[in-house]
C-alpha cells in the first residue's frame, strides 16, 4: 500500500543538511525510491523555504556555498509531488487567525486538510494547531535512522 504525507520544510530540509533528525528524513526520502514508493506531497513554496535554509547555512555558519548548492540541486531532483496553494488560502488563513499560526505553516495544515494526508512536520506549534483542527500527524520518530 502507498503510503502519502504532507511533509513539512522542518523535516525536508533536514534530509540535505545535517540536523537533529537528518537520518529519519533520509530514511523518509529513501522510501521514494522504494518498490512501491512513498508519495511525499509539499506546497510550492516549500521548495523555496528550504533554499532558504541553505541559504542561511552559508550566510550564517559558514557553511561553503558549494556544497549547498549541491544540495539545492539534490533537493531538485527530489521526487516531491509539489501542490499549488493558491486554492487553499482563504483555509490558510481561517487556520492561520484560529491558531494564531503563520501563513506559511497554516498552508501545510490546509494542504493536509484537502488532501486528507498526515503531516510529517518537527515544527512543536504546527503540530500542536494540527492536532486541534483534525489533521493527521506522522511523527518522524517513526521512521527509522537511515544507516550510511
Amino acid at each position: 500500500m502507498v503510503q502519502e504525507y504532507i511533509v513539512d520544510a522542518s523535516v525536508l530540509i533536514q534530509g540535505f543538511i545535517r540536523d537533529t533528525d537528518t537520518a529519519r528524513a533520509q530514511t523518509l526520502l529513501k522510501s521514494l525510491f522504494d518498490p512501491e514508493p512513498a508519495i511525499l506531497h509539499i506546497p510550492e513554496f516549500c521548495l523555496l523555504e528550504c533554499t532558504n535554509i541553505l541559504w542561511k547555512q552559508v550566510q550564517f555558519h559558514s557553511i561553503p556555498l558549494v556544497g549547498m548548492q549541491k544540495a539545492v540541486n539534490r533537493l531538485l531532483s527530489t521526487p516531491l509531488t509539489v501542490q499549488p496553494v493558491i486554492g487553499l488560502l482563504p483555509r490558510a488563513l481561517t487556520i492561520g487567525v484560529q491558531e494564531n499560526l503563520a501563513i506559511y505553516d497554516s498552508l501545510y495544515l490546509a494542504l493536509g486538510e484537502s488532501l486528507k494526508h498526515p503531516l510529517i512536520t518537527v515544527d512543536v506549534r504546527q503540530a500542536a494547531a494540527a492536532n486541534k483542527v483534525g489533521i493527521a500527524l506522522k511523527a518522524l520518530t517513526d521512521f527509522p535512522e537511515l544507516k550510511t
